[in-house]
């Protein structure tokens, strides 16, 4: 009998363990900021490192966590336009606002002192003449001082100038005996050249951008193509998510400039489809916006700057483009000016307040929020069909208007680039013109309530020197310092 053996069944292998899936830690943001310097013969990088070092760096919310050594580092980028400029980067900072994982941010300085110089005397007369020569009541209340003593510097520099070339026989007819010529000759001698040199070298530099004459215009369109190309190679890069662009003193008229071109060329930025989320925050910037402009006050301006910030993030979101008319993103989030001329817009970069405003309503000078324009009976009907309007609306005035052969499309208008970005202005009243900052102001009277003007004085009192040079001192009150980074806004709250 054939022994039948008998095997017994192997026993089935447990089921392996599914590996964890661990999940992808979250990346750090990544943001620029662009900072551009004022009038007069700056040296490249001065500005940024020293405004680096003190917003973030004297920051300690921003900095990481239990790391040792520099916080920041500066390597050549070809994106400046300049060899002889850096970008400053910094280390990832600590969570908070909207970067989760925390936020690394890119300095640039946008440097244009050298396409400016070569100033003429001529050219800084003739300025210096066309701000005198106009009338009382076309000269703003808060400069008036500062106008009567221009007048009386005017006059004093004329009266040494004739006194020290008359002849001899001349200024003994009318001169008393105990008064002689020779002093006359060596003032008007020798503060003539020093007025000279700082005229050309400083003030020749504001003569060379505001003023559209026509030995001008060659210095304005280079200094704008400079800061346009930065501002597209940053878009271009896909590198950020966000962009603050910073301007102090002149270059706030730059930076305010920038940012208007930068939106007008980007066309493809404004257009919105209806139906969309986009769509959903251009209703909400809308309404936010005419609450604002009904009643300006802290409530309606914080519910309009958030509105803003809504419609931007979910700009920057688009896929990129393949060329500028086809790319939809917007990353410009912040422009924040530091004592800005632009508070004497009237007096410097118009005939009067009646000009300003004209500017502004023929859509030449944008304003926050942006204009708003009285559109067609067509328009009207599509703005009550998609939401954008009130049913029971009589009339349609908006800043985004139908597109022609698209259907339920709608497109900001070129003067809109402030339906999205929040500016916040800083200035230091001053007292007496010697405490202060004279050339600074607040801007929303003169460019919309959808401005956060920041008073130094009201926080920290008044300054007890001139201060235009001294917004991020290291030795200025950490509470101004403190209203400056909050400005800045580097989480993005």
């Amino acid at each position: 009998m054939t022994d039948v053996a008998v095997t017994e069944a192997a026993a089935p292998e447990a089921p392996a363990k599914p590996a964890a899936v661990r999940k992808p830690r979250p990346q750090p943001g990544r943001q620029a900021v662009v900072i551009i310097h004022g009038m007069g013969e700056q040296r490249p990088m001065d500005t940024v490192r020293d405004f680096v070092k003190t917003t973030w760096g004297g920051d300690v919310v921003l900095k990481a966590r239990d790391v040792a050594g520099s916080q920041v580092w500066n390597k050549p980028d070809t994106r400046t336009g300049s060899l002889e400029l850096r970008r400053i980067t910094t280390r990832k900072s600590q969570p908070g606002g909207a970067y989760p994982a925390g936020v690394r941010t890119d300095f640039y300085e946008l440097y244009w002192a050298d396409l400016t110089g070569g100033s003429t005397w001529q050219q800084f007369v003739g300025w210096v003449r066309y701000l005198l020569f106009r009338r009382w009541s076309n000269v703003p209340t808060d400069v008036r001082s500062a106008w009567l003593a221009l007048w009386a510097l005017s006059i004093v520099a004329v009266l040494f100038a004739v006194a020290s070339v008359l002849p001899k026989d001349i200024w003994g007819s009318f001169a008393p005996s105990w008064l002689p010529q020779w002093p006359f000759i060596l003032v008007a001698g020798g503060l003539g050249s020093q007025i000279h040199r700082v005229a050309t070298a400083t003030f020749g530099r504001v003569v060379r951008y505001t003023r559209a004459d026509p030995d001008n215009i060659a210095a304005r369109a280079a200094v704008r193509e400079r800061g346009l190309a930065l501002f597209k190679a940053l878009h271009d890069s896909g590198d950020y998510d966000r962009i603050i662009v910073v301007g102090h003193s002149l270059g706030t008229i730059l930076a305010f400039d920038l940012v208007s071109y930068f939106w007008a060329q980007r066309e493809a930025v404004g257009r919105i489809d209806e139906g969309t989320d986009e769509f959903a925050a251009l209703i909400a910037v809308d309404r936010a916006a005419a609450a604002l402009r009904a009643k300006p006050d802290a409530d309606t301006l914080s519910a309009y700057r958030a509105a803003q910030a809504r419609l931007r993030r979910l700009l920057s979101k688009r896929p990129p483009g393949t060329d500028v008319a086809k790319d939809g993103r917007w990353l410009i989030s912040d422009l924040v000016t530091i004592g800005s001329p632009l508070t004497h817009a009237e007096f410097l970069l118009a005939a009067s307040a009646d000009d300003l405003a004209a500017r502004q309503n023929e859509r030449e000078v944008p304003t926050s929020p942006p204009y708003r324009e009285t559109l067609d009976g067509k328009a009207l009907h599509q703005g009550k069909q998609s939401g954008l309007v009130d049913g029971a609306a009589s009339d349609c005035d908006l800043f985004a208007f139908p597109v022609k052969g698209a259907q339920q499309s709608w497109q900001l208008h070129h003067a809109a680039p402030f339906a999205v970005v929040r500016w916040t202005n800083i200035f230091d009243p001053a007292q007496a013109i010697h405490r202060g900052d004279l050339i600074s102001g607040p801007l929303a009277e003169n460019f919309g309530p959808g401005i956060r003007d920041i008073d130094l004085r009201g926080i920290r009192g008044q300054s007890k020197r001139f201060s235009h040079t001294r917004y991020w001192a290291s030795d200025a009150p950490e509470r101004q310092l403190s209203e400056l980074r909050d400005a800045l806004n580097f989480l993005d709250r």
